[in-house]
């Protein structure tokens, strides 16, 4: 058992002055790549931080990007029942639009009606006067004779 000992004593000391002995940018690679592991695994717990913080802002952007869509879905809702509601209100005024056109129409008939018959009155009267007229001065005249 000591001779084991003795062994792996003189194996370690070989192993030893071999790394000192070999090249300095192996040894400070080494070393620098043991020092960037343990500096690494020493930021785990801020890069987790970073990580859940990040992952926070995140889930608060989504809730209210979630809260800005219900918004817009409602709004949206109400623009189409609206819609809806101009658009009785849109066919209603076109019936009440055709219907006073269709009495304007009828306005307009009846008050051409009346003017013919007023001026065919009057013409009538007219030339009645002036049919007497002629008469009475025919039999003046024949009677004259």
């Amino acid at each position: 058992m000591i001779k084991k000992r003795q062994l792996l004593l003189m194996t370690l000391v070989m192993y030893s002055l071999l790394l000192m002995v070999s090249d300095e940018r192996a040894q400070a690679g080494f070393w620098e790549n043991v020092y960037n592991g343990v500096e690494q695994f020493s930021n785990l717990p801020e890069e987790v931080n970073k990580l859940q913080q990040s992952y926070e802002q995140t889930m608060t952007e989504l809730s209210s990007a979630k809260e800005n869509i219900e918004s817009f879905q409602a709004h949206n809702e109400e623009l189409i029942a609206q819609n809806q509601y101009l658009m009785e209100q849109n066919e209603s005024l076109t019936s009440m639009v055709s219907q006073l056109q269709k009495a304007e129409e009828q306005r307009m008939k009846t008050q051409k009606r009346v003017t013919t018959t007023v001026i065919t009155a009057i013409g009538l009267i007219l030339f009645y006067f002036v049919l007497v007229r002629i008469i009475r001065y025919r039999m003046q005249r024949h009677s004259r004779l």
